[in-house]
Protein backbone atom coordinates (compact mmCIF):
# COMPACT_ATOMS: atom_id res chain seq x y z
CA UNK A 1 0.00 0.00 0.00
CA UNK A 2 1.44 3.07 -1.11
CA UNK A 3 2.17 5.82 1.77
CA UNK A 4 0.55 8.76 1.63
CA UNK A 5 2.17 11.80 0.30
CA UNK A 6 4.14 13.94 2.55
CA UNK A 7 3.31 17.86 3.26
CA UNK A 8 5.61 20.21 1.96
CA UNK A 9 6.42 22.05 5.58
CA UNK A 10 9.59 23.58 7.27
CA UNK A 11 11.91 21.76 8.83
CA UNK A 12 11.97 20.49 12.20
CA UNK A 13 11.80 23.24 15.15
CA UNK A 14 15.56 23.32 16.71
CA UNK A 15 14.34 23.56 20.56
CA UNK A 16 16.52 25.40 22.38
CA UNK A 17 16.85 27.30 25.59
CA UNK A 18 19.85 29.87 26.94
CA UNK A 19 22.00 29.27 29.22
CA UNK A 20 23.33 32.88 30.96
CA UNK A 21 21.25 34.38 27.73
CA UNK A 22 24.41 33.42 25.22
CA UNK A 23 24.91 29.70 25.14
CA UNK A 24 22.25 27.81 23.52
CA UNK A 25 21.50 24.48 24.57
CA UNK A 26 19.27 21.36 22.52
CA UNK A 27 16.51 20.37 24.30
CA UNK A 28 16.05 17.82 21.86
CA UNK A 29 19.44 16.25 22.43
CA UNK A 30 20.19 17.61 26.15
CA UNK A 31 23.45 18.75 24.69
CA UNK A 32 25.24 21.94 24.06
CA UNK A 33 25.78 24.13 20.70
CA UNK A 34 29.41 24.96 21.36
CA UNK A 35 32.12 24.67 24.63
CA UNK A 36 31.32 26.40 27.31
CA UNK A 37 35.13 26.66 26.98
CA UNK A 38 35.46 28.78 24.32
CA UNK A 39 33.42 27.99 21.39
CA UNK A 40 35.34 29.79 18.66
CA UNK A 41 38.63 28.38 20.35
CA UNK A 42 37.26 25.10 20.14
CA UNK A 43 36.57 25.31 16.72
CA UNK A 44 40.11 26.36 15.88
CA UNK A 45 41.96 23.37 17.99
CA UNK A 46 39.29 20.32 16.89
CA UNK A 47 38.24 21.38 13.34
CA UNK A 48 40.85 23.70 11.71
CA UNK A 49 44.06 22.12 13.52
CA UNK A 50 42.65 18.76 13.18
CA UNK A 51 42.40 18.74 9.43
CA UNK A 52 45.47 20.41 8.94
CA UNK A 53 43.98 23.80 7.68
CA UNK A 54 45.10 26.44 6.50
CA UNK A 55 48.04 24.15 5.08
CA UNK A 56 45.82 21.54 3.00
CA UNK A 57 44.05 23.88 0.98
CA UNK A 58 47.22 25.56 -0.24
CA UNK A 59 47.87 24.84 -4.50
CA UNK A 60 44.12 23.37 -4.71
CA UNK A 61 42.17 24.59 -7.17
CA UNK A 62 38.94 23.71 -5.28
CA UNK A 63 38.89 22.09 -1.33
CA UNK A 64 35.97 21.06 0.13
CA UNK A 65 34.52 20.64 3.35
CA UNK A 66 32.01 18.95 4.85
CA UNK A 67 30.54 19.25 8.08
CA UNK A 68 27.93 16.96 9.82
CA UNK A 69 25.86 19.55 12.20
CA UNK A 70 25.99 23.01 10.86
CA UNK A 71 24.23 24.71 14.19
CA UNK A 72 25.29 28.25 14.87
CA UNK A 73 27.57 28.39 11.67
CA UNK A 74 30.76 29.14 14.19
CA UNK A 75 32.66 26.19 12.30
CA UNK A 76 31.85 27.81 9.06
CA UNK A 77 32.32 31.49 9.82
CA UNK A 78 35.90 30.59 11.42
CA UNK A 79 36.87 28.67 8.41
CA UNK A 80 35.74 31.44 6.49
CA UNK A 81 37.77 33.91 8.74
CA UNK A 82 41.04 31.20 8.32
CA UNK A 83 40.44 31.77 4.70
CA UNK A 84 40.34 35.15 4.41
CA UNK A 85 43.34 35.67 6.41
CA UNK A 86 45.16 32.77 4.53
CA UNK A 87 43.65 31.91 1.18
CA UNK A 88 44.52 28.93 -0.79
CA UNK A 89 45.09 29.27 -4.44
CA UNK A 90 41.55 28.66 -5.79
CA UNK A 91 38.04 28.05 -4.37
CA UNK A 92 36.54 26.72 -1.27
CA UNK A 93 33.88 24.53 -1.25
CA UNK A 94 32.15 24.06 2.51
CA UNK A 95 28.87 21.63 2.85
CA UNK A 96 26.96 21.61 6.12
CA UNK A 97 24.10 19.41 6.73
CA UNK A 98 21.55 20.34 9.01
CA UNK A 99 18.29 18.55 10.24
CA UNK A 100 17.12 21.29 12.62
CA UNK A 101 18.30 24.78 11.62
CA UNK A 102 18.18 27.65 13.84
CA UNK A 103 15.64 30.68 12.97
CA UNK A 104 17.48 33.84 11.94
CA UNK A 105 16.84 35.63 15.53
CA UNK A 106 18.38 32.25 17.40
CA UNK A 107 21.26 32.22 15.12
CA UNK A 108 22.17 35.58 15.52
CA UNK A 109 21.98 35.51 19.42
CA UNK A 110 24.37 32.92 19.26
CA UNK A 111 26.72 34.45 16.75
CA UNK A 112 26.61 37.94 19.06
CA UNK A 113 28.76 35.88 21.23
CA UNK A 114 31.67 36.26 18.85
CA UNK A 115 32.24 40.30 17.61
CA UNK A 116 34.78 39.31 16.15
CA UNK A 117 33.40 37.21 13.28
CA UNK A 118 30.95 39.83 12.68
CA UNK A 119 31.22 41.17 9.29
CA UNK A 120 31.23 37.84 8.41
CA UNK A 121 28.09 37.02 10.11
CA UNK A 122 26.46 39.49 8.90
CA UNK A 123 26.40 37.96 5.66
CA UNK A 124 25.64 35.08 6.73
CA UNK A 125 22.75 36.08 8.25
CA UNK A 126 21.35 38.50 5.48
CA UNK A 127 21.28 34.89 3.11
CA UNK A 128 20.15 33.14 6.15
CA UNK A 129 17.32 30.31 4.29
CA UNK A 130 16.18 29.58 7.88
CA UNK A 131 13.86 26.68 8.15
CA UNK A 132 13.77 25.63 4.47
CA UNK A 133 14.00 22.45 3.53
CA UNK A 134 16.14 21.13 0.45
CA UNK A 135 20.36 22.57 -0.75
CA UNK A 136 21.01 26.36 -0.31
CA UNK A 137 23.91 28.13 -1.65
CA UNK A 138 25.57 31.08 -0.50
CA UNK A 139 28.56 32.83 -1.76
CA UNK A 140 31.24 34.59 0.32
CA UNK A 141 33.64 35.63 -2.75
CA UNK A 142 36.25 32.22 -3.21
CA UNK A 143 33.85 30.82 -0.76
CA UNK A 144 30.93 28.54 -1.63
CA UNK A 145 28.57 27.42 1.01
CA UNK A 146 26.02 25.05 0.67
CA UNK A 147 23.66 24.16 3.49
CA UNK A 148 21.84 21.30 3.19
CA UNK A 149 18.49 21.19 5.10
CA UNK A 150 17.53 17.33 5.45
CA UNK A 151 18.49 14.68 7.63
CA UNK A 152 22.03 13.48 7.80
CA UNK A 153 22.06 10.36 5.98
CA UNK A 154 19.35 11.17 2.84
CA UNK A 155 21.86 13.86 2.27
CA UNK A 156 24.99 11.80 2.33
CA UNK A 157 22.99 9.59 -0.12
CA UNK A 158 22.46 12.09 -2.44
CA UNK A 159 25.81 14.21 -2.32
CA UNK A 160 27.61 14.44 -5.18
CA UNK A 161 31.57 14.76 -5.26
CA UNK A 162 34.76 14.40 -2.98
CA UNK A 163 35.32 15.67 0.11
CA UNK A 164 38.83 16.92 1.42
CA UNK A 165 38.21 17.47 5.11
CA UNK A 166 35.11 16.00 7.12
CA UNK A 167 33.87 18.28 10.58
CA UNK A 168 32.38 15.86 12.51
CA UNK A 169 30.30 18.43 15.06
CA UNK A 170 26.91 16.62 16.14
CA UNK A 171 25.38 16.47 19.40
CA UNK A 172 27.22 13.85 21.29
CA UNK A 173 26.89 10.41 20.59
CA UNK A 174 25.43 9.34 23.37
CA UNK A 175 22.58 11.53 22.73
CA UNK A 176 22.10 11.29 18.74
CA UNK A 177 22.78 8.10 17.75
CA UNK A 178 21.40 8.73 13.71
CA UNK A 179 24.37 11.38 13.05
CA UNK A 180 26.93 9.05 14.07
CA UNK A 181 25.35 5.26 12.91
CA UNK A 182 27.74 3.08 10.93
CA UNK A 183 25.64 4.11 7.99
CA UNK A 184 26.78 7.33 8.24
CA UNK A 185 30.26 6.98 8.61
CA UNK A 186 30.46 4.17 5.92
CA UNK A 187 28.82 7.03 3.80
CA UNK A 188 31.37 9.45 5.09
CA UNK A 189 33.68 6.87 3.20
CA UNK A 190 32.38 6.89 0.21
CA UNK A 191 33.14 10.63 -0.33
CA UNK A 192 36.47 10.59 1.05
CA UNK A 193 39.31 10.38 -1.37
CA UNK A 194 43.16 8.80 -0.44
CA UNK A 195 44.24 11.29 2.49
CA UNK A 196 40.32 12.94 3.24
CA UNK A 197 41.13 14.21 7.16
CA UNK A 198 38.64 14.42 9.41
CA UNK A 199 38.38 15.55 12.74
CA UNK A 200 36.06 15.36 16.24
CA UNK A 201 35.61 16.41 19.35
CA UNK A 202 34.44 12.70 20.34
CA UNK A 203 36.38 9.92 21.19
CA UNK A 204 33.98 7.78 21.98
CA UNK A 205 34.80 4.32 21.14
CA UNK A 206 31.70 3.13 18.74
CA UNK A 207 32.50 6.37 16.51
CA UNK A 208 36.18 4.96 16.34
CA UNK A 209 35.37 1.38 15.55
CA UNK A 210 32.88 2.56 12.83
CA UNK A 211 35.72 5.25 11.19
CA UNK A 212 38.08 2.12 11.67
CA UNK A 213 35.47 -0.53 9.82
CA UNK A 214 34.84 2.54 7.01
CA UNK A 215 38.58 2.59 6.30
CA UNK A 216 39.91 5.80 8.21
CA UNK A 217 42.73 5.34 10.12
CA UNK A 218 42.12 7.30 13.98
CA UNK A 219 44.17 8.65 16.41
CA UNK A 220 43.66 10.61 19.66
CA UNK A 221 44.76 14.00 20.11
CA UNK A 222 45.00 16.25 23.14
CA UNK A 223 41.52 17.52 23.72
CA UNK A 224 40.45 21.38 24.45
CA UNK A 225 38.95 22.61 27.82
CA UNK A 226 37.26 20.22 30.00
CA UNK A 227 37.96 17.19 26.88
CA UNK A 228 40.70 15.35 27.25
CA UNK A 229 40.79 13.85 24.12
CA UNK A 230 39.26 14.81 20.61
CA UNK A 231 39.81 12.58 17.42
CA UNK A 232 41.43 12.91 14.26
CA UNK A 233 41.49 10.00 10.97
CA UNK A 234 43.09 10.05 7.79
CA UNK A 235 40.99 7.64 5.05
CA UNK A 236 43.44 4.98 4.04
CA UNK A 237 41.31 3.67 1.10
CA UNK A 238 39.76 5.39 -2.14
CA UNK A 239 41.24 7.13 -5.12
CA UNK A 240 43.56 9.54 -5.51
CA UNK A 241 42.41 13.32 -5.33
CA UNK A 242 41.74 13.98 -8.80
CA UNK A 243 42.99 16.94 -10.44
CA UNK A 244 40.43 19.73 -11.44
CA UNK A 245 40.67 20.61 -15.34
CA UNK A 246 39.15 23.93 -15.98
CA UNK A 247 37.75 24.19 -18.96
CA UNK A 248 38.97 26.11 -21.70
CA UNK A 249 36.98 29.49 -23.24
CA UNK A 250 33.55 27.66 -22.83
CA UNK A 251 30.78 28.57 -24.98
CA UNK A 252 27.47 29.28 -24.33
CA UNK A 253 24.61 30.06 -27.01
CA UNK A 254 22.12 32.45 -25.78
CA UNK A 255 22.31 35.30 -24.40
CA UNK A 256 18.49 34.95 -22.82
CA UNK A 257 18.32 35.04 -18.58
CA UNK A 258 19.46 31.24 -19.01
CA UNK A 259 23.06 31.86 -21.00
CA UNK A 260 23.37 35.25 -18.58
CA UNK A 261 23.05 32.72 -15.08
CA UNK A 262 25.34 30.54 -16.63
CA UNK A 263 28.05 33.30 -17.74
CA UNK A 264 27.46 34.50 -14.18
CA UNK A 265 28.55 30.80 -12.71
CA UNK A 266 31.54 31.12 -14.77
CA UNK A 267 32.95 34.13 -14.18
CA UNK A 268 32.46 33.52 -10.61
CA UNK A 269 35.19 31.36 -10.52
CA UNK A 270 37.62 33.17 -12.77
CA UNK A 271 36.27 32.14 -16.73
CA UNK A 272 35.63 34.28 -19.00
CA UNK A 273 33.24 32.20 -21.56
CA UNK A 274 32.20 33.06 -25.59
CA UNK A 275 28.67 34.11 -25.51
CA UNK A 276 26.88 33.52 -29.26
CA UNK A 277 23.28 34.95 -30.13
CA UNK A 278 22.33 37.05 -32.82
CA UNK A 279 20.61 39.45 -31.11
CA UNK A 280 22.85 42.67 -30.08
CA UNK A 281 19.90 44.29 -27.97
CA UNK A 282 20.27 41.68 -25.04
CA UNK A 283 16.30 41.56 -25.77
CA UNK A 284 15.91 37.81 -26.34
CA UNK A 285 12.06 36.27 -25.65
CA UNK A 286 10.93 37.46 -22.24
CA UNK A 287 13.99 38.45 -20.95
CA UNK A 288 13.84 41.47 -22.94
CA UNK A 289 10.83 42.62 -21.01
CA UNK A 290 10.83 46.10 -18.96
CA UNK A 291 10.40 43.77 -15.58
CA UNK A 292 10.13 40.05 -14.66
CA UNK A 293 8.61 38.80 -11.74
CA UNK A 294 10.55 36.52 -8.85
CA UNK A 295 8.30 35.17 -6.72
CA UNK A 296 8.03 31.33 -4.91
CA UNK A 297 6.00 28.05 -6.34
CA UNK A 298 5.00 26.77 -3.50
CA UNK A 299 3.38 23.21 -3.88
CA UNK A 300 1.29 20.38 -1.44
CA UNK A 301 3.74 17.76 -1.54
CA UNK A 302 7.06 17.47 -0.08
CA UNK A 303 8.92 16.42 -3.71
CA UNK A 304 12.76 16.97 -4.72
CA UNK A 305 11.22 19.67 -7.35
CA UNK A 306 8.91 20.83 -4.62
CA UNK A 307 12.34 21.71 -2.23
CA UNK A 308 13.68 23.15 -5.75
CA UNK A 309 11.61 25.82 -6.26
CA UNK A 310 11.91 27.25 -3.27
CA UNK A 311 15.63 26.62 -3.07
CA UNK A 312 15.90 28.10 -6.82
CA UNK A 313 13.12 31.26 -5.50
CA UNK A 314 15.19 32.24 -2.35
CA UNK A 315 18.65 31.74 -4.79
CA UNK A 316 17.33 34.11 -7.25
CA UNK A 317 16.36 36.85 -4.37
CA UNK A 318 19.85 36.95 -3.53
CA UNK A 319 21.55 36.98 -6.55
CA UNK A 320 18.75 40.16 -7.96
CA UNK A 321 19.80 42.39 -5.07
CA UNK A 322 23.48 41.29 -5.13
CA UNK A 323 23.20 42.95 -8.68
CA UNK A 324 21.47 45.71 -7.73
CA UNK A 325 18.52 45.02 -10.59
CA UNK A 326 15.27 45.38 -8.08
CA UNK A 327 12.62 47.71 -9.02
CA UNK A 328 9.91 45.83 -6.55
CA UNK A 329 9.52 44.05 -3.49
CA UNK A 330 6.12 42.47 -2.52
CA UNK A 331 3.21 40.57 -4.06
CA UNK A 332 -0.13 39.50 -3.52
CA UNK A 333 -1.33 36.36 -5.02
CA UNK A 334 -5.12 36.61 -5.53
CA UNK A 335 -7.16 33.57 -5.26
CA UNK A 336 -9.12 32.85 -8.40
CA UNK A 337 -12.06 30.92 -6.67
CA UNK A 338 -12.96 28.52 -3.55
CA UNK A 339 -10.29 25.54 -4.57
CA UNK A 340 -7.49 27.69 -5.22
CA UNK A 341 -8.09 29.93 -1.97
CA UNK A 342 -8.36 26.16 -0.32
CA UNK A 343 -5.12 25.19 -1.39
CA UNK A 344 -3.68 29.25 -0.18
CA UNK A 345 -4.69 28.09 3.06
CA UNK A 346 -3.24 24.72 3.21
CA UNK A 347 -0.22 25.78 1.72
CA UNK A 348 0.12 29.19 4.00
CA UNK A 349 -0.40 26.42 7.37
CA UNK A 350 2.09 23.78 6.09
CA UNK A 351 4.67 27.08 6.72
CA UNK A 352 7.14 25.64 3.89
CA UNK A 353 8.52 29.10 3.63
CA UNK A 354 9.07 31.38 7.05
CA UNK A 355 6.17 34.61 7.60
CA UNK A 356 9.09 36.74 6.53
CA UNK A 357 8.73 35.05 3.19
CA UNK A 358 5.13 34.37 2.97
CA UNK A 359 1.94 35.08 4.97
CA UNK A 360 -1.81 34.38 4.26
CA UNK A 361 -3.73 37.70 3.37
CA UNK A 362 -7.22 38.30 5.26
CA UNK A 363 -9.08 39.08 1.90
CA UNK A 364 -10.38 42.49 3.79
CA UNK A 365 -7.01 43.33 3.97
CA UNK A 366 -6.40 42.79 0.05
CA UNK A 367 -7.15 45.89 -0.83
CA UNK A 368 -5.33 47.91 1.84
CA UNK A 369 -2.27 46.40 1.00
CA UNK A 370 -2.67 47.42 -2.84
CA UNK A 371 -4.49 50.15 -2.87
CA UNK A 372 -7.28 49.20 -4.50
CA UNK A 373 -11.06 48.66 -4.20
CA UNK A 374 -10.92 44.89 -4.69
CA UNK A 375 -13.86 42.56 -3.49
CA UNK A 376 -13.13 38.73 -3.23
CA UNK A 377 -14.63 36.47 -0.64
CA UNK A 378 -11.18 34.75 -0.64
CA UNK A 379 -7.78 35.12 1.34
CA UNK A 380 -4.69 35.40 -0.65
CA UNK A 381 -1.03 34.36 0.28
CA UNK A 382 1.47 37.85 0.52
CA UNK A 383 4.71 37.26 -0.40
CA UNK A 384 6.77 40.36 1.43
CA UNK A 385 9.97 39.53 -0.27
CA UNK A 386 8.93 38.70 -3.92
CA UNK A 387 10.40 41.31 -6.96
CA UNK A 388 9.93 42.12 -10.00
CA UNK A 389 13.07 43.20 -11.26
CA UNK A 390 14.91 44.75 -14.55
CA UNK A 391 15.86 41.75 -16.68
CA UNK A 392 18.27 43.71 -19.60
CA UNK A 393 20.40 45.70 -16.74
CA UNK A 394 20.58 41.95 -15.16
CA UNK A 395 21.69 40.32 -18.31
CA UNK A 396 23.84 43.13 -19.28
CA UNK A 397 25.70 43.08 -15.94
CA UNK A 398 26.27 39.12 -16.06
CA UNK A 399 27.39 39.20 -19.46
CA UNK A 400 28.90 42.47 -20.54
CA UNK A 401 32.62 41.12 -20.06
CA UNK A 402 31.98 37.88 -22.40
CA UNK A 403 33.57 37.42 -25.71
CA UNK A 404 30.57 38.35 -28.01
CA UNK A 405 29.78 36.76 -31.11
CA UNK A 406 26.49 38.29 -33.29
CA UNK A 407 25.70 35.16 -35.23
CA UNK A 408 23.11 32.07 -35.39
CA UNK A 409 24.03 29.44 -34.92
CA UNK A 410 23.29 26.39 -37.36
CA UNK A 411 24.48 23.28 -36.15
CA UNK A 412 26.85 21.82 -33.80
CA UNK A 413 29.11 18.77 -34.04
CA UNK A 414 31.43 16.77 -32.03
CA UNK A 415 35.37 15.81 -32.67
CA UNK A 416 37.96 13.91 -30.62
CA UNK A 417 38.43 16.77 -28.51
CA UNK A 418 35.99 19.56 -29.02
CA UNK A 419 32.56 20.56 -29.72
CA UNK A 420 32.21 22.70 -33.30
CA UNK A 421 29.98 25.45 -33.43
CA UNK A 422 28.72 26.22 -36.85
CA UNK A 423 26.74 29.47 -37.97
CA UNK A 424 23.69 29.40 -40.25
CA UNK A 425 25.63 29.97 -43.39
CA UNK A 426 28.11 26.54 -42.66
CA UNK A 427 30.90 28.56 -41.34
CA UNK A 428 32.55 27.21 -38.46
CA UNK A 429 32.58 30.24 -35.76
CA UNK A 430 34.02 28.78 -32.71
CA UNK A 431 35.12 25.26 -30.13
CA UNK A 432 35.03 24.14 -26.68
CA UNK A 433 35.39 21.16 -24.78
CA UNK A 434 32.64 22.33 -23.45
CA UNK A 435 29.11 24.07 -24.62
CA UNK A 436 25.85 25.04 -23.07
CA UNK A 437 22.63 25.28 -25.41
CA UNK A 438 20.42 27.84 -23.83
CA UNK A 439 18.84 29.02 -27.51
CA UNK A 440 15.56 29.23 -26.10
CA UNK A 441 12.86 28.84 -28.93
CA UNK A 442 15.83 27.91 -31.32
CA UNK A 443 17.04 24.80 -29.03
CA UNK A 444 15.33 22.01 -31.15
CA UNK A 445 17.17 23.53 -34.19
CA UNK A 446 20.53 22.00 -32.39
CA UNK A 447 19.09 19.24 -30.01
CA UNK A 448 16.58 16.89 -29.36
CA UNK A 449 14.69 17.99 -26.64
CA UNK A 450 11.16 17.31 -25.71
CA UNK A 451 9.44 20.80 -25.09
CA UNK A 452 6.16 23.01 -25.57
CA UNK A 453 5.55 26.72 -26.96
CA UNK A 454 3.35 28.99 -25.56
CA UNK A 455 3.27 32.81 -26.83
CA UNK A 456 2.83 35.63 -24.15
CA UNK A 457 1.95 39.24 -24.24
CA UNK A 458 2.80 41.89 -21.67
CA UNK A 459 1.81 45.70 -22.00
CA UNK A 460 2.61 48.56 -20.56
CA UNK A 461 1.38 52.63 -19.89
CA UNK A 462 3.39 55.95 -18.65
CA UNK A 463 0.68 57.42 -16.88
CA UNK A 464 -1.73 54.82 -15.74
CA UNK A 465 -1.00 54.37 -11.66
CA UNK A 466 -0.17 50.83 -10.82
CA UNK A 467 -1.27 49.32 -7.53
CA UNK A 468 1.13 49.79 -4.00
CA UNK A 469 1.67 46.38 -4.04
CA UNK A 470 2.53 43.77 -7.00
CA UNK A 471 -0.33 41.35 -7.62
CA UNK A 472 -1.10 38.44 -9.66
CA UNK A 473 -4.37 36.96 -10.26
CA UNK A 474 -3.54 34.63 -13.17
CA UNK A 475 -2.69 37.81 -15.08
CA UNK A 476 -0.36 40.15 -13.28
CA UNK A 477 -0.02 44.07 -12.82
CA UNK A 478 3.27 45.46 -11.30
CA UNK A 479 4.56 49.45 -10.65
CA UNK A 480 6.57 50.20 -13.92
CA UNK A 481 8.42 53.70 -13.44
CA UNK A 482 5.10 56.50 -12.89
CA UNK A 483 2.85 53.96 -15.04
CA UNK A 484 1.92 49.90 -14.96
CA UNK A 485 3.00 46.87 -16.62
CA UNK A 486 0.31 44.32 -17.27
CA UNK A 487 0.29 40.65 -18.09
CA UNK A 488 0.71 37.95 -19.76
CA UNK A 489 -1.47 36.35 -22.25
CA UNK A 490 -1.33 32.81 -22.86
CA UNK A 491 -1.59 30.84 -26.39
CA UNK A 492 -0.37 27.60 -27.14
CA UNK A 493 1.97 28.10 -30.23
CA UNK A 494 4.59 25.73 -32.59
CA UNK A 495 8.06 25.95 -32.44
CA UNK A 496 8.31 28.11 -35.27
CA UNK A 497 5.59 30.93 -34.33
CA UNK A 498 6.55 34.08 -35.31
CA UNK A 499 5.65 36.84 -31.76
CA UNK A 500 4.12 40.18 -32.69
CA UNK A 501 2.35 42.71 -30.83
CA UNK A 502 -1.22 42.47 -31.32
CA UNK A 503 -4.00 45.48 -30.26
CA UNK A 504 -6.42 42.28 -28.88
CA UNK A 505 -4.03 40.48 -26.70
CA UNK A 506 -3.00 44.35 -25.12
CA UNK A 507 -6.73 44.23 -24.53
CA UNK A 508 -7.45 40.93 -22.94
CA UNK A 509 -4.76 42.25 -20.28
CA UNK A 510 -6.45 45.54 -19.72
CA UNK A 511 -10.07 43.73 -19.04
CA UNK A 512 -8.60 40.90 -16.59
CA UNK A 513 -7.06 44.10 -14.64
CA UNK A 514 -10.02 45.88 -15.00
CA UNK A 515 -12.09 43.36 -13.58
CA UNK A 516 -9.54 42.47 -10.27
CA UNK A 517 -9.18 45.85 -9.71
CA UNK A 518 -13.14 47.15 -10.59
CA UNK A 519 -11.48 50.00 -12.58
CA UNK A 520 -11.89 51.35 -15.86
CA UNK A 521 -8.77 52.17 -17.53
CA UNK A 522 -7.94 53.93 -20.86
CA UNK A 523 -7.39 51.54 -24.08
CA UNK A 524 -5.14 54.10 -25.90
CA UNK A 525 -1.85 55.33 -25.06
CA UNK A 526 -0.56 51.22 -24.37
CA UNK A 527 2.76 49.79 -25.35
CA UNK A 528 3.47 46.26 -25.89
CA UNK A 529 5.47 43.43 -26.70
CA UNK A 530 4.93 39.75 -27.57
CA UNK A 531 7.51 36.58 -27.10
CA UNK A 532 7.59 32.95 -27.25
CA UNK A 533 8.02 30.81 -23.92
CA UNK A 534 9.64 27.34 -24.13
CA UNK A 535 8.33 24.90 -21.65
CA UNK A 536 7.75 21.23 -20.94
CA UNK A 537 4.89 18.38 -20.59
CA UNK A 538 5.50 17.95 -16.70
CA UNK A 539 6.35 21.74 -16.22
CA UNK A 540 9.71 21.26 -14.93
CA UNK A 541 12.95 22.49 -16.56
CA UNK A 542 15.17 20.91 -18.73
CA UNK A 543 18.91 21.19 -17.14
CA UNK A 544 21.47 18.55 -18.08
CA UNK A 545 24.43 17.23 -19.87
CA UNK A 546 23.66 15.40 -23.02
CA UNK A 547 26.73 14.51 -24.04
CA UNK A 548 30.42 14.40 -22.81
CA UNK A 549 30.75 18.34 -22.52
CA UNK A 550 27.31 19.06 -23.94
CA UNK A 551 24.81 20.71 -21.92
CA UNK A 552 21.37 21.97 -22.21
CA UNK A 553 19.14 24.79 -20.16
CA UNK A 554 15.97 24.94 -21.99
CA UNK A 555 11.86 24.61 -20.54
CA UNK A 556 11.64 27.22 -18.27
CA UNK A 557 8.27 28.59 -19.13
CA UNK A 558 7.26 31.62 -17.21
CA UNK A 559 9.57 31.05 -14.17
CA UNK A 560 12.85 31.66 -16.11
CA UNK A 561 14.41 34.58 -14.02
CA UNK A 562 13.62 32.22 -10.64
CA UNK A 563 14.94 29.18 -12.08
CA UNK A 564 18.24 29.74 -14.03
CA UNK A 565 20.27 31.54 -11.58
CA UNK A 566 20.07 27.88 -9.42
CA UNK A 567 20.03 25.54 -12.53
CA UNK A 568 23.44 27.63 -13.68
CA UNK A 569 24.95 27.06 -10.67
CA UNK A 570 24.19 23.87 -10.52
CA UNK A 571 25.81 23.02 -13.79
CA UNK A 572 29.18 25.05 -13.26
CA UNK A 573 29.39 23.21 -9.91
CA UNK A 574 28.66 20.06 -11.86
CA UNK A 575 31.79 20.50 -14.16
CA UNK A 576 34.12 21.89 -11.48
CA UNK A 577 33.25 18.51 -9.20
Amino acid sequence: MARPPTPLSATPTADIQWRDGSTPISNQFDDIYFSVDGGLEETVNVFLTGCHLPHDWQNQDIYTICELGFGTGLNFLATLDLWQHHPGAGRLHFVSIEAYPLDKESLKRALDAWPELAPLAKQLLEDWPGRVRGLHRIHFGTVSLTLMHMDVLSALQNMNGDVDAWFLDGFSPAKNQEMWSDEVLTALAAHSVQGTKLASFTVAGKVRRGLERAGFSVQKRQGFGRKRERLEAIYQGGHSRRHQQRPDTPIIIGSGIAGASIARAYQMRGITPVLIDPDQHLETAASGNPAAIVMPRLDLQDRPESRFFLNAYLYARHTYLNTNTVLQTGLIQIAGDEKEALRFTKIAHQAALPPSHMQLLPSQNIGGLSGLDIETPFDAIYFPQAMTIAPKPTIKAWTEKCHRLHSKVGRIDKTDTDWRVWDENGQEIAKASTVHICAGQGVEALVNVDVRYTSGQICWHDTVPAPQTLLTYGGYAAKLGDGILLGATHNHVSKDFQAVELKEETLKNIREYERISRQNLTHSGWKGRASVRVTTRDTLPVSYEMNSGLWVMAGLGSRGFVLAPLLAEAQISHIFA
